[in-house]
């Protein structure tokens, strides 16, 4: 799996953003009152942030040496997919949240400040979702001297060789 690139992060924020504002404003004209920010939608975002993070930690912990526990290698590779689109979906709902807060600070002149400020808070919780997406898909990144993400040393310290093959028997 490639790591989340900044372009792609802007790319999908963008894309959030002109889709925000677009149906803002076909939604509106089409005489339909503008939905507001659930505010358990900013909680839950922020506790899938935190949840995220716990999930992660284990996996940094494991990555940076800390061998006491065994890991599960295919859980690290669902915590990184998990973070991988925790960083994806946040950039697009940040985006969202700020084309319908630019939508509501510049349509009614201040009239709709509260629901603007929904918008940005909405924002900034996506904002914090995406980062942590981010910054724990590098906790699930493997070493850069171990491309295996394994320590190739025996309890000893003494280095294994890379085969154990047995030796042949005699015909």
């Amino acid at each position: 799996m490639n790591r989340t690139r900044p372009v792609q992060l802007m790319l999908w924020g963008a894309l959030g953003l002109a889709v925000s504002i677009v149906f803002h404003t076909l939604w509106e004209r089409s005489g339909n009152a503008l939905p507001v920010v659930p505010w358990p939608a900013i909680v839950g975002m922020l506790v899938l942030a935190g949840a995220l993070l716990a999930l992660g930690w284990p996996v940094r912990a494991w990555r940076d040496g800390d061998r006491t526990t065994q890991i599960d290698l295919v859980k690290a590779a669902r915590i990184a997919m998990l973070a991988k689109a925790a960083a994806l979906a946040g950039s697009i709902l940040t985006g969202w949240y700020l084309g319908g807060a630019l939508y509501l600070f510049t349509s009614a002149f201040g009239l709709r400040a509260e629901s603007g400020m929904g918008m940005l808070a909405a924002s900034v919780s996506a904002a914090i979702l995406m980062a942590v997406g981010l910054i724990v898909e590098s906790f699930c990144s493997l070493p850069p001297n171990d491309p295996r993400g394994l320590d190739d040393t025996d309890d000893g310290g003494r280095r294994r060789s890379e085969r154990h093959d047995p030796p042949e028997a005699p015909a």
